[in-house]
């Protein structure tokens, strides 16, 4: 049995049960490559290269000299050329094969990927090293597995650029449209997600992004975790922007005509410590309002703030149960006389106090 989980790009290139999967050329019921890309998300991307390198060569058998295919792949990865006459360099379907994937034409992967019109565009950058990008165009959601185990979730009309230095130094990614994102942790390598003018970044956790280029504002929504968000600089500015830090049920929203980063909360904030398994009961009788913001402040992980002492005569006697988090403010605030507004991530609570 082969090692495949030590195979590179060249490897799986030269392996002619792979060519053969990629090119249909296997029975509909050899289900080996399917079911072993599954169980290893961690090769996505050299997969992706070796299927893009094979449907663009199109061919069964390789010459025998595998040193000689090993140095002409290595030349297209690398972006580079060379003048060494060879039968195989030098034939007409290898140079077309060749500046399709430098240059970074569009590539069909698969006919199963033409029909959904979802593929995988080979881009090479100035450097000559290959950047990969996901492109969904159909009105399904579509999961792209990162090398480093992270799932993005691709929303329809969406793409995302995988940076031809992925899992070396840092993690970076550019993101037009919408996705979500499930990051593995690795505190050594940031993942970085450039989005229009604003960076996020992130060790670790689950957030959204919604920057598509026809929509006057690009935002950014914490699920889990905590994220970093701030404006992309200009090459020749060492320093960068002024960070604006996201946790859980917060978001931060870029106003593209002012170019100015805003703090907010998501629109509908999600209950963060109870289960299905456990459901937080709001159940109060003659509760104290303190007592009210504080289970709120502690449920959905947003910060509650208020006049303690102007409050402190307030109380609340309510069953509160699957509604979202402003409509139980609205219920609270109608019942004690006092209004809010959300500011800078927070709550604040406003009120002349209770008799």
């Amino acid at each position: 049995m082969k090692n495949y989980e030590a195979y590179g790009i060249e490897d799986f290139i030269q392996d002619l049960y792979f060519r053969q999967w990629v090119l249909e050329k296997l029975p509909e019921r050899d289900r080996f490559w399917n079911d072993w890309i599954t169980a290893h998300p961690e090769q996505h991307v050299i997969i992706e290269q070796a299927k893009t390198l094979v449907v663009a060569f199109q061919y069964d058998d390789l010459p025998a000299n595998t040193e000689e295919v090993s140095f002409e792949i290595s030349k297209i990865l690398n972006g580079t050329s060379d003048k060494k006459n060879s039968p195989f360099y030098n034939s007409i379907w290898f140079k077309a094969a060749a500046s399709v994937v430098i240059v970074g034409g569009l590539i069909l992967l698969t006919q199963d990927l033409w029909r959904d019109s979802s593929f995988t565009t080979a881009l090479s950058d100035q450097s000559g090293q290959i950047d990969y990008q996901e492109i969904n165009d159909t009105d399904f959601n579509k999961n792209v597995f990162l090398n480093d185990g992270s799932i993005v979730t691709l929303f329809p009309k969406s793409n995302l650029r995988i940076a031809s230095n992925f899992g070396q130094t840092t993690r970076e990614v550019y993101l037009t449209g919408e996705a979500f994102f499930d990051i593995v942790k690795n505190p050594r390598k940031p993942f970085l997600v450039y989005s229009g003018k604003i960076v996020t970044k992130v060790l670790g956790t689950s957030f959204s992004i919604k920057a598509y280029e026809q929509d006057a504002d690009v935002s950014v929504s914490v699920k889990t975790g905590k994220v970093t968000v701030f404006k992309k600089e200009k090459p020749d500015q060492a320093r960068l922007s002024e960070e604006i830090i996201l946790t859980p049920n917060q978001q931060a929203v870029f106003l593209k005509e002012e170019e100015r980063l805003v703090k907010t909360l998501v629109k509908n904030p999600g209950i963060l410590t109870a289960s299905p398994q456990t459901p937080f009961q709001f159940v109060y009788s003659e509760t104290p309002i303190s007592k009210v913001f504080a289970d709120l402040e502690h449920i959905y992980g947003v910060k509650m703030i208020f006049d303690e002492e102007l409050l402190k005569h307030c109380s609340l006697t309510a069953t509160l149960t699957n509604e979202p988090l402003f409509e139980k403010l609205d219920l609270i605030c109608e019942t004690i006389q006092a209004r809010y507004e959300v500011a800078d991530g927070q709550i604040l609570i406003y009120g002349k106090g209770c008799r």
